[in-house]
């Protein structure tokens, strides 16, 4: 059951660690949910086989080396889905392999279930492929949108590291047992799924939400430079969809199509977050959303707390995303530098993790991204917009595609914290103004961002693979393909 050489390729800590790799796994790998080889899943089979309640990775290993394996049971087991198009035969179908699960979710699953929504209303099939199953909540949504999903661990591509021959067979036999007519990789740091999509002559279409040439911790976590990976995706796509015309810059003039389908946002369902209201019994409350990490902004976002506190509103700064080191560093060092000058009053608070952002965003009256690296898009901005919140973010990236500076709100020179600061200020004190750039940004995530947008979009992009059924409000044809490349 043990693949030594897969472990090792797969967990580059335990091979930079050195020490026997089956007594690591038996040590540690196994307590941590980490994977035996690319023939069985062991999170997969536990959820597959596992009840209501998954089983505990020792369980499932005795389970099936004790009896699975002799009645049959799979180890990478097929999961049904429940999607309009389970059931259903004849449409296209294809197989989407998702890049990571983890116990959260962030913006690119999120944007996955978004995609597969809307590959659901134009009338295509998906069969999921995930790289474990450590995430029940999120694999059963993706199980509500999808012919079927199934479990196979993968790992992402290196630069000079070869894939591993047994997972690029697993995926040929997958794809072979789906019948698909396409593959779809929901990221650009992916590298079996298309070998094995070629060697079965299958086309493959990459969903690129990556901006390697301003994200060094991509390019060192793939073992490449930023050019290195654009090159990488582009051999290894037959169409790449980017999820802004600022992504879609860094892909064009190589040979491949591209194509850009924004992110979407589920325009219903934030419409029910109420509007700003500004009340003079509480402070106006300013928000930073998602991953709390240096590169995102927190030290500028802790900056612009300062900035505030010496103005004359009442401000509440909060953060919300899950703790990290660098959020620690950040509130220790504050902690101690405010006990230092007799000061233990704080407008920087951490509100936590919200798992629905909806209900985060509604505790807010401002948003703010602030980030140091270039946004491929900008989700949280784009939500907040769809919650009627006017955005204060740097003017890079992406996110002057998204906001209308001084329509739906303000944008500031990279790192220019006091204007950031400048931009709050006026709209605390404006209240009206606040108001409408609030309603404006809902207008224009509505027009620009909803499900007729995406699902148009989207159809566009899809018929470099195959013709794409007429949606259902008749507005999309199969021979519509007419994006900017």
């Amino acid at each position: 059951m043990f693949n030594r050489q897969w472990y090792l390729q797969h967990y580059p800590d335990v091979a930079a660690a050195g020490g026997n790799a089956f007594a690591h796994f038996l040590l540690y790998g196994l307590a941590e949910g980490r994977e035996l080889s690319p023939h069985i899943s062991i999170s997969g089979y536990g959820y597959c086989y596992g009840g209501d309640r998954p089983w505990e990775p020792s369980s499932v290993v005795i389970h099936y080396w004790w009896w699975g394996r002799w009645r049959g049971l799979d180890p990478l087991p097929c999961i049904p889905g429940d999607g309009a198009q389970a059931a259903l035969a004849g449409q296209p179908c294809l197989a989407v392999f998702a890049h990571t699960v983890t116990p959260r979710l962030y913006g690119a699953e999120r944007s996955l279930l978004d995609a597969l929504n809307t590959l659901e209303k134009l009338g295509i099939a998906a069969v999921v492929i995930v790289p474990n199953a450590s995430n029940p909540a999120y694999l059963a949504a993706l199980q509500r949108v999808s012919r079927a999903l199934y479990v196979l661990p993968y790992g992402w591509w290196r630069e000079k590291e070869a894939s591993d021959a047994s997972t690029i067979t697993s995926m040929q036999t997958l794809l072979g047992a789906t019948s698909a007519d396409a593959v779809y990789m929901n990221t650009l740091t992916l590298h079996a799924p298309s070998v094995a999509a070629r060697r079965l002559g299958l086309p493959v279409m990459t969903h690129v939400r990556e901006l390697p040439a301003h994200d060094p911790g991509l390019c060192q976590a793939l073992n490449s430079s930023a050019e290195g990976v654009v090159a990488h995706a582009v051999a290894h796509s037959d169409c790449l969809i980017v999820n802004s015309q600022c992504t879609a810059e860094a892909f064009q003039g190589r040979g491949v199509p591209v194509c850009v389908v924004p992110n979407m946002v589920d325009m219903p369902a934030w419409q029910a977050v109420p509007a700003v209201q500004l009340d003079a019994q509480r402070p106006l409350r300013v928000g930073l959303m998602g991953s709390l990490i240096h590169k995102k902004g927190l030290v500028d976002f802790a900056a612009l707390a300062d900035a505030l506190a010496c103005e004359s509103i009442e401000v509440e700064c909060c953060l919300y995303g899950a703790a990290t080191p660098d959020l620690d560093a950040l509130l220790q060092q504050r902690f101690e530098v405010g006990s230092a000058a007799g000061n233990k009053k704080t407008n920087l608070f951490h509100r936590g993790y919200a798992e629905e952002p909806r209900a985060a965003m509604a505790n807010l009256d401002v948003v703010v991204n602030l980030s140091h690296f270039q946004e491929s898009f900008g989700r949280t901005v784009l939500e907040a917009m769809a919650a009627a919140r006017p955005v204060v973010a740097y003017d890079w990236g992406a996110l002057p595609e998204l906001v209308e500076h001084g329509k739906t709100g303000f944008l500031a020179p990279l790192g220019d914290v006091q204007r950031v600061a400048q931009w709050v200020v006026i709209l605390a004190n404006d209240p009206k103004l606040l108001a409408a750039m609030g309603h404006a940004g809902r207008q224009r995530a509505n027009a620009l961002y909803g499900a007729e947008a995406h699902q148009a979009a989207m159809a566009q992009a899809l018929n470099y693979l195959f013709p794409v059924a007429t949606v259902e409000a008749g507005q999309i044809s199969g021979d519509s393909a007419s994006n900017d490349f």
